[in-house]
C-alpha cells in the first residue's frame, strides 16, 4: 500500500502534466473497484424493480430474463428490498439531526479582580467579575445566533432531503458522498454524489486518510468554456465526449434507463474531473504556492513535511486549473451505515437473495392460479377437439370420445408458509413496524407501539451515530467556508419562543483580513468562526408516533403542574412546557396564545374590573362580619383597649407602675405592626434582604386566609343558632 501511495505522489508533478496524472488516477481506481461497480449496477436495477435483470460477466451484456414473461408464465417482482432500505432511511432521519454550536470558553483569569465602589449603593464591587459575566453572556449569545445561522443554512440547502438521498445511496452502494464548497460569490453550495462519481482508495476506512478524492461528472461544454475560473488558453483545447458517466458500467445503466441523448450535438458535454490530492510540503510545491495570491493564508502555521491539499480540474486529460487550497480537510463528506472500508457489502445485497426466492415462489403461484382457471382436459391420443367462447358460454366440439376435465389438486399450505419464512428473513435484516406498519394483534396502546418502534430503532444505533457524525462534518465545512468567504454581512431571520429576530453574520477570518486593509468591521455583526465546537442533537420529540407524543406530553404537563403547586419548579417552567404542548397538538399560531398569556400574567392574572369587584366583595364580607358580631366594631376595640390597660395596672400595682413611669420612655413596636417600609428597613438592619412587594403579597395572602377563617366561623355560628332556635 505504501508503494502505491509513493507512485501516485504529485509533489513533483508540474501543472502541464497534472491533467494526465488525474486521468491515470481515475483509471487506476476504476480498475480496482470493477467488481464493486457490477454489484452496484445490479443493486440499482433491483431497486428499480428489474429483479430478473443483470450484467453478464461472460458476455459483458445486460441480460433480462423478464422479457420471456407472459400472462401464462409471469415473472413478478415483489419490491420488498426497496421498501426496506427506504424504511431504514426514514427511521434514520425521523430523529431530525440538528447541528448545535457551543459557546467559546471564557477564562476567569483573563479578567483580574478590580475592586471599585458602586456609585449608587456605595458598596465595593468587583469590576473584573462583572466583565467576566458580561463576556460569558456575550459568548452564549454569539453561539446561539451562530446556531440559528447554521440551521437556516441547512434549510436553505434542503439538507434533510440530501441526507435522505445519501442514506438510500449508501444502502445500495455502501457509501454516498456530499460535497460542500463555496461558489465564486462566496455562497455555500452542496451536492450529493453516488459511489460511481467519486474515485478514491476503497480499502481505507476513513475519508480523511485518503490520498486523493476525485469527482468525475458530465458537464456542459459551454459552461466550462465560459467559466472564468479556468485557464483561458486551456479552455480552447476542450473536446466533447457526450458521456453520461465516467464509469462504463454506470453509463450502461444510464442509457438503459434514460435512453440515448438525442440532442448531444446541440448540447455537447464532457467529463469534468475535480481532484483533491494531498501533498507533503517541499521546496517545489512551496514555490508554486508562493506564486498564488492567497499564499500567506495557505502556508500560515505550516512547515515542510506538513500536508496541503491541491485542487486540480481537468477534462479529457487537459488541465483547466491547478491551485493549492487552505483546506484542512476534504470538502467531500462520506456516509456509510457501518464502519469499515469505503467499499463494503451494501444493505441492499442482504435482502436480494431472499427477495429473489420470494419473486420465484409468487410467480409460480400465479402460474398455477392461471392454470386452475383454464383447467386440465383429458383426451385420447390422436383425437382432436375445439373450444370456443360465445355469449352462451364455453362450447367444446369433438369428433370421437368426449373429453373430460381432470380434477385439480388444491395448492398446499407449504408455499405460503415458505413465503412467510422468507418475509421473516427479510425483516430480520431491516425494519417491520416502521416500514410495513406490522403491529402484533392486540397491541393498541401508545406505550406498546412506542416500545416496538424503540426496539427497531435500537438495531440502527450504529447507522444513526454515523449519520450524526456526517451532519457534524457538514456543519464544520459550512463554518469553515463562512469564516473565509463571508466578506459582507449576511442577514439572518430567526424566530424563538414566538419572538422574531434578525441579525447579521460575517466571517471572522474575512473581518480580520479587512481590518488589516484598514476597512472597519460593521458594528453588531455576529462573527462566524471555523473553530467553533459543533455537536449534533436530535429532535425526536418524546415519541415516534404523533399519538404517542400527545399522550407523553399530556402526562408531562399534569406532573409539572403538581410540582409547580408544591413549589418545586417556577411557573415560568410550566409556561415553556405549555408552549411545547400546544405545538405538539398543532394548536395553530402558538405565539398569539403565548402573548395573550403574558398579558394576562402582567396584569396580575386579573382584569381591572375583577379587581374592583373583589375589593367590593371583601368590604361587604368585613361589614357582614362586624354586624354579625364575629368582628368587633370601633367602640368594642376602644373598650378592649381600656380593659387591657386596667388589667396591666392591676397586675403591676401602684409602686411598680410609678417606678415604671419614672423611667425614660422606650419604644417597643412589634414587627407585624410596622408598615411595609418599616419592615423592609428593620430587616435590612438585621442583615436580611427582602422585597416590599413580597411583604405586601404575604400580608394580602395572610389577610385573605384570616377572612376565609372568619367567614367559615361565622357561617358555623349562624348554623348552630338556627339549629338551636
Amino acid at each position: 500500500m505504501a508503494d502505491k501511495f509513493k507512485e501516485i505522489g504529485t509533489n513533483d508533478v508540474e501543472t502541464k502534466d497534472i491533467g494526465q496524472v488525474v486521468e491515470e488516477l481515475v483509471k487506476s481506481s476504476e480498475s480496482s473497484r470493477r467488481g464493486h461497480e457490477r454489484r452496484w449496477y445490479d443493486n440499482n436495477f433491483f431497486d428499480d424493480g428489474h429483479h430478473f435483470r443483470y450484467l453478464s460477466r461472460t458476455t459483458n451484456k445486460i441480460v433480462d430474463q423478464s422479457e420471456r414473461s407472459t400472462i401464462y408464465s409471469p415473472q413478478r417482482a415483489i419490491p420488498k428490498a426497496s421498501r426496506q432500505i427506504r424504511g431504514v432511511a426514514n427511521l434514520l432521519l425521523s430523529q431530525n439531526p440538528v447541528p448545535t454550536i457551543y459557546p467559546e470558553r471564557v477564562m476567569r483569569q483573563d479578567f483580574p479582580q478590580q475592586m471599585v465602589q458602586d456609585p449608587q449603593s456605595g458598596q465595593p464591587m468587583d469590576l473584573g467579575q462583572m466583565r467576566f459575566q458580561q463576556a460569558e453572556k456575550q459568548a452564549k449569545d454569539i453561539a446561539r445566533k451562530s446556531g440559528w445561522w447554521l440551521r437556516r443554512e441547512f434549510e436553505a440547502q434542503d439538507m434533510i432531503e440530501k441526507l435522505a438521498l445519501m442514506a438510500i445511496l449508501s444502502a445500495k452502494h455502501s457509501v454516498a458522498w456530499i460535497q460542500v464548497w463555496p461558489d465564486l460569490k462566496g455562497r455555500i453550495k452542496s451536492q450529493v454524489y453516488d459511489a460511481f462519481d467519486v474515485y478514491t482508495v476503497g480499502e481505507l476506512t476513513d475519508a480523511e486518510d485518503e490520498p486523493y478524492i476525485i469527482k468525475a461528472v458530465p458537464q456542459l461544454l459551454t459552461e466550462v468554456i465560459n467559466n472564468e475560473y479556468y485557464d483561458e488558453a486551456q479552455r480552447q483545447k476542450l473536446l466533447a465526449d457526450n458521456k453520461k458517466a465516467s464509469s462504463d458500467i454506470k453509463e450502461a445503466y444510464m442509457k438503459s434507463r434514460f435512453g440515448g441523448d438525442m440532442l448531444s450535438g446541440r448540447t455537447p458535454t464532457g467529463l469534468l474531473k475535480e481532484a483533491y490530492i494531498k501533498e507533503v510540503l517541499n521546496d517545489k510545491n512551496i514555490y508554486r504556492i508562493s506564486r498564488q495570491e492567497d499564499a500567506e493564508r495557505i502556508l500560515t502555521g505550516k512547515d515542510k513535511g506538513d500536508t496541503v491539499i491541491r485542487q486540480v480540474c481537468s477534462m479529457s486529460g487537459v488541465w483547466l486549473s491547478d491551485k493549492y487550497t487552505a483546506l484542512k480537510n476534504y470538502n467531500f463528506i462520506d456516509y456509510r451505515m457501518e464502519p469499515g472500508p469505503m467499499y463494503q457489502v451494501p444493505l441492499m445485497e442482504r435482502f436480494i437473495p431472499a427477495n429473489k426466492s420470494l419473486d420465484l415462489i409468487v410467480s409460480r403461484l400465479e402460474r398455477i392460479s392461471n392454470t386452475m382457471i383454464g383447467g386440465i382436459w383429458l383426451k385420447r391420443q390422436g383425437e382432436q377437439f375445439e373450444m370456443s367462447n360465445s355469449s352462451a358460454g364455453l362450447t367444446v366440439e369433438y369428433s370421437a370420445s368426449k373429453p373430460e376435465q381432470a380434477q385439480m389438486t388444491p395448492i398446499p399450505s407449504y408455499p405460503f408458509n415458505l413465503i412467510g419464512l422468507l418475509e421473516q428473513f427479510i425483516e430480520e435484516q431491516g425494519v417491520t413496524t416502521s416500514t410495513l406498519g406490522k403491529i402484533p394483534p392486540g397491541v393498541r396502546a401508545n406505550s406498546a407501539i412506542e416500545s416496538l418502534k424503540e426496539s427497531e430503532y435500537s438495531t440502527l444505533v450504529i447507522a444513526t451515530r454515523r449519520m450524526r457524525q456526517t451532519v457534524k462534518r457538514i456543519a464544520e465545512r459550512m463554518l469553515e467556508i463562512a469564516d473565509d468567504h463571508y466578506i459582507k454581512p449576511q442577514t439572518v431571520y430567526a424566530e424563538e419562543k414566538g419572538a422574531s429576530e434578525s441579525f447579521d453574520v460575517m466571517g471572522a477570518g474575512a473581518m480580520d483580513r479587512l481590518q488589516k486593509l484598514g476597512v472597519p468591521s460593521p458594528q453588531g455583526v455576529v462573527p462566524i468562526k471555523k473553530d467553533y465546537r459543533v455537536d449534533v442533537t436530535v429532535e425526536a420529540g418524546m415519541a415516534y408516533t404523533k399519538e404517542g407524543q400527545k399522550a407523553t406530553m399530556l402526562d408531562l404537563v399534569d406532573r409539572l403542574i403538581l410540582f409547580a403547586r408544591e413549589g418545586y419548579i417556577a411557573p415560568q417552567a410550566v409556561k415553556v412546557v405549555l408552549e411545547k404542548f400546544l405545538q405538539v397538538y398543532q394548536f395553530g399560531n402558538v405565539s398569539e396564545f403565548m402573548e395573550a398569556m403574558e398579558d394576562y400574567q402582567s396584569q396580575g392574572n386579573l382584569a381591572d374590573q375583577q379587581i374592583k369587584e373583589m375589593k367590593v366583595a371583601l368590604m361587604e364580607v368585613f361589614k357582614d362580619l362586624i354586624k354579625g358580631g364575629v368582628l368587633p366594631d370601633e367602640k368594642a376595640r376602644i373598650n378592649e383597649t381600656k380593659l387591657g390597660v386596667a388589667e396591666v395596672v392591676k397586675d403591676l400595682g401602684g409602686g411598680a407602675l410609678g417606678q415604671a413611669a419614672a423611667k425614660p420612655p422606650a419604644e417597643s413596636i412589634s414587627f407585624k405592626d410596622l408598615p411595609i417600609e418599616g419592615k423592609v428597613q428593620m430587616a435590612e438592619q438585621a442583615g436580611i434582604q427582602i422585597n416590599s412587594q413580597d411583604v405586601q403579597a404575604k400580608e394580602m395572602a395572610d389577610k385573605a386566609v384570616e377572612v376565609a377563617k372568619l367567614a367559615v366561623a361565622a357561617k358555623q355560628k349562624k348554623e348552630s343558632k338556627n339549629a338551636n332556635g
